[in-house]
């Protein structure tokens, strides 16, 4: 009798344990799908330097893989960081101690409420984005570009709009207190129309803004303007709504 109990013991837990490999094994190719959604909504998201569309966006993460997420959203600084899929040891344990609880195969990564995949450290995501005026020292923020609210041009010319000027008040202000700070200034077109006619209104565009700046206080040795032209898109798509967003001023803090 004896050895018929421990036999059906040994029965037991080997199938137990080829169970739960057999789980790990599968769920380690499943992945996850993690949700990345700032506070601000609409943020154009990028994952390893790739367009994936407006937050909140649904990322299918693969353990062992590293990702890095950009937000980039007008008049706020862009932000970068990273999601890492890995398997968290407090789950592993967790499972262990339920899995032999219930006398079922012991899921190692997934969690028995929600099935989802407990591979990624929620901690990693960013949650909001800092608008370029809440900025408290620029030089927190350095090398990120942003845009700000209402800067426009007259159509197909390099002549800034009255209803422009308040905001780049707000801007030579920062400028005029942080005076250690340089500030580049880059114009950008869409691809629509001739390269050559794009080339020379993205740079006027930025020695507008440039003047501008001068005539507020700040000292044209910090200003650094240059035109792209249409070679640098946000988005790199044919349709109107990506010529929109690449048809922009943007600035970066520097030292």
């Amino acid at each position: 009798m004896k050895r018929i109990v421990k036999s059906t013991l040994l029965v037991a837990g080997t199938a137990l344990l080829l169970g739960s490999c057999a789980t790990l094994a599968k769920q380690h190719h499943k992945g996850q799908s993690v949700t990345l959604d700032p506070e601000q909504k609409g943020a154009l998201v990028f994952v390893n330097g790739e367009y994936k569309g407006k937050s909140p966006v649904v990322l299918d993460v693969k353990p062992k893989e590293k990702y890095e997420v950009t937000y980039l959203k007008k008049t706020y600084l862009s932000k970068t960081f990273n999601v890492e899929s890995k398997i968290l040891k407090k789950w592993v344990i967790r499972d262990l101690f339920l899995g032999a609880g219930i006398g079922a195969p012991v899921t190692f990564l997934v969690d028995h409420a929600t099935g989802a995949w407990k591979g990624v450290d929620d901690r990693t995501i960013p949650k909001s984005l800092t608008h370029w005026s809440k900025v408290e020292n620029p030089a927190d923020y350095l090398n990120q570009l942003f845009q700000i609210e209402d800067l426009y041009f007259e159509t197909g010319s390099a002549k800034i709009k009255t209803a422009s000027y308040a905001n780049l008040d707000k801007l030579a202000s920062i400028l005029n207190t942080y005076k250690e700070i340089k500030l580049g200034i880059h114009g950008h077109t869409d691809k629509t129309g001739s390269l050559d006619l794009n080339q020379k209104l993205s740079n006027d565009r930025a020695n507008s803004v440039k003047e501008y700046l001068i005539s507020k206080g700040v000292a044209a040795e910090r200003l650094a303007p240059e035109g792209h032209g249409p070679s640098l898109p946000v988005i790199n798509e044919d349709n109107e709504e990506a010529y929109k967003y690449n048809r922009r001023v943007e600035f970066e803090y520097k030292l």
